[in-house]
């Protein structure tokens, strides 16, 4: 009987730490690392976060051009797969409007 109890009780605290510990990456996700809202948040979030920081994409002021340059490089030198062009307009006008300018 014990060891039932026991097998219970240890699944159920490993569940707890589970909820507990997963917690804050869920609510990242959610809030998408603190980018700010618009057409193209999650698409941002979810193609740089996988290789980068995010920081790296918030302390960016680049124009329209830099960013292209910047997603070329990432495909050809960094190994980012490449956007589909639907996919990478609407990642390019995102960091422009929240992370750059037109140029």
């Amino acid at each position: 009987m014990k060891k039932t109890r026991y097998g219970i009780l240890g699944a159920a605290a490993a569940a707890l730490i589970f909820a507990f510990a997963s917690g804050p990456a869920m609510a990242q996700d959610e809030d998408f690392g603190g980018l700010p809202p618009g057409e193209g948040q999650e698409l941002v979030f979810y193609s740089c976060q996988g290789c980068h920081s995010l920081a790296i994409v918030e302390r960016s002021d680049f124009s329209r051009r830099v960013w292209d340059e910047v997603l070329d490089w990432m495909v050809d030198s960094q190994g980012m797969a490449p956007l589909p062009d639907d996919m990478r307009a609407t990642v390019m006008d995102y960091l422009v409007e929240h992370y750059g300018y037109e140029g």
